[in-house]
């Protein structure tokens, strides 16, 4: 009986937590009337000024720039925002960069958007499956 009481909280439990860990995502109306800004000219060199400040041995980083495109990032349940959206562009980029032993780590992909004149760092999002484009 007492087994039973536990197993039945504990699933009631889990059940209460997915339901608080959901957040809905834009509708369609919200992303097309959205702000998206413009893509600023240096935004090469932007991103290479905020990876330079995390990485070991900035100056030997090499750095693909991939497609940037217009899309969305979406802030997870449990983030300050509480599933906050963010509108711009997104502009991905594979950095080949040193570790502390001075060999190549290999390409890692890091994503960044920029919304109204302010860069945002977004891989952790991107992670998640929470950086959308938008089918032009």
């Amino acid at each position: 009986m007492k087994r039973l009481l536990i197993t039945s909280i504990l699933s009631l439990s889990a059940l209460s937590l997915t339901g608080c860990a959901s957040v809905s995502p834009p509708t369609q109306q919200q992303i097309e009337s959205a702000s998206y800004g413009a893509l600023p000219d240096d935004y090469q060199a932007q991103i290479k000024n905020t990876m330079s400040t995390m990485l070991k041995d900035p100056y030997s980083a090499q750095y693909t720039f991939l497609q940037p495109f217009k899309g969305y990032s979406q802030d997870g349940a449990w983030a300050p925002s509480k599933g906050g959206v963010t509108y711009g562009w997104v502009a991905p980029v594979m950095v080949n960069a040193k570790n502390s032993y001075g060999g190549y780590t290999g390409a890692k992909r890091y994503v960044f958007m920029f919304s109204n004149n302010i860069l945002y760092d977004v891989t952790g999002n991107d992670a998640f499956g929470r950086v959308v484009p938008i089918n032009q």
